[in-house]
């Protein structure tokens, strides 16, 4: 049997006072634990614990001080913050009750947001960064709705296949995750993704194909699956594979350039002839949202800002929404994570936006049957 051990004053002290827990809930922790605050240990600490006002929901990562350092300097902490799995997971516990001011999801989960009435429109004027954003980012599909902006979008990133430099010597094209040479040598995602790399092959709409193109698109993912060592859900698992050499090329996310090159693993990220595909993250404004509105645009902000970005982009490989950003990045990292003209990224890159609900459930199904062994 496992007892439940009463937290210290201290400790839920030093959680408020990094932004882990509000005050409310300290308060409420405080009297359920039967603890009386000091109130002398807490005046140090009055600045900082207002940061703490501001809850902000998150994918992990993404709470770390470096992306809204320009918040901290000005309430002297890091606001409240939980994570969510996937942007899915996330919509379910805000639908169950969970209280938050802003979130960061994806721009192809805004319309659903939007319907379910869990987030509200946005002010761009009250953004300081938005002139130095990327103009693709101001009203990429999803991002507005029904004439409103409900996400300013502040992150982004490529979804192509990490390679060995020196096991492979061939074309970046899609089809090298369908390469019989490679069999039993390629990480495939776990998604049916698969199905929108094998419509961007056969040159369909990868949103919205006919039944016909997608019945051709099945067919493909399917002579794939044989070639597939193992179907991932987690990066790690793949980056483990390549860096082993169990894997000769994978399917993945900017990130695994990065981290496998600390690593001193011979990579390149491909840029696919057919053209990579790409994803866009932001953040948005929750309904019922207690946070001072004045908080909550300086956290947005905080997130645009030139020295986010810069993290953003050495540290994790992904691109940043201030075009400002990617001038303090050294030339050399821009050109192997694929950024070296980031305006030609956006136009030349398919963006996972908003499909119908018919599209996405058609192809949930086949990946299913596909998975399935049908």
């Amino acid at each position: 049997m496992h007892f439940l051990k009463k937290p210290s004053v201290e400790k839920l002290q030093n959680q408020l006072i990094h932004g882990r827990i509000s005050r409310r809930n300290f308060v409420q922790a405080t009297a359920l634990a039967g603890l009386a605050p000091v109130a002398s240990s807490m005046a140090p600490s009055a600045v900082r614990a207002d940061a703490s006002d501001l809850n902000y929901f998150t994918w992990s990562g993404y709470e770390v001080p470096e992306l809204h350092q320009s918040y901290i300097d000005k309430y002297g902490g890091s606001p409240a913050w939980s994570v969510f799995a996937s942007a899915e997971d996330g919509l379910q516990k805000i639908r169950a009750g969970f209280q938050t001011d802003l979130s960061h999801p994806c721009v192809d989960n805004v319309p659903k947001w939007q319907a379910a009435g869990v987030i509200q429109p946005l002010d761009p004027s009250r953004v300081t960064y938005w002139d130095d954003m990327f103009p693709a980012l101001h009203d990429m599909t999803g991002a507005v709705v029904d004439n409103d902006l409900y996400m300013i979008l502040t992150d982004f990133g490529l979804s192509s296949i990490i390679y060995r430099t020196d096991i492979y010597e061939g074309e970046e094209t899609w089809n090298m995750l369908f390469d019989e040479e490679y069999a039993g040598r390629i990480c495939a995602r776990g998604t049916f993704v698969n199905l929108s790399i094998a419509l961007k092959m056969l040159g369909y709409d990868v949103f919205e194909p006919t039944d016909e193109q997608l019945a051709e698109a099945g067919d493909l993912a399917r002579k794939q699956r044989p070639l597939v060592r193992f179907y991932w859900e987690s990066q790690t698992d793949m980056e483990q594979a390549i860096a082993s050499g169990e894997c000769v090329m994978g399917h993945a996310w900017n990130e695994a350039l990065v981290n496998l090159t600390e690593q001193g693993v011979p990579v390149a990220f491909a840029a696919p002839k057919e053209g990579a595909f790409g994803w866009a993250c932001g953040l948005v404004h929750m309904t019922g949202s207690e946070a001072d509105g004045d908080m909550v645009y300086d956290f947005i902000d905080a997130w645009l800002a030139p020295e986010s970005g810069k993290f953003l982009i050495e540290a994790y490989g992904y691109g940043h929404g201030n075009a400002k950003s990617f001038d303090l990045v050294d030339p050399a990292t821009l050109t192997a994570l694929g950024y070296d003209d980031p305006m030609a990224l956006m136009s030349g890159t398919t963006f996972f936006v908003p499909a119908s609900p018919e599209s996405d459930a058609k192809q949930l199904q086949l990946w299913e049957d596909i998975q399935a062994g049908l």
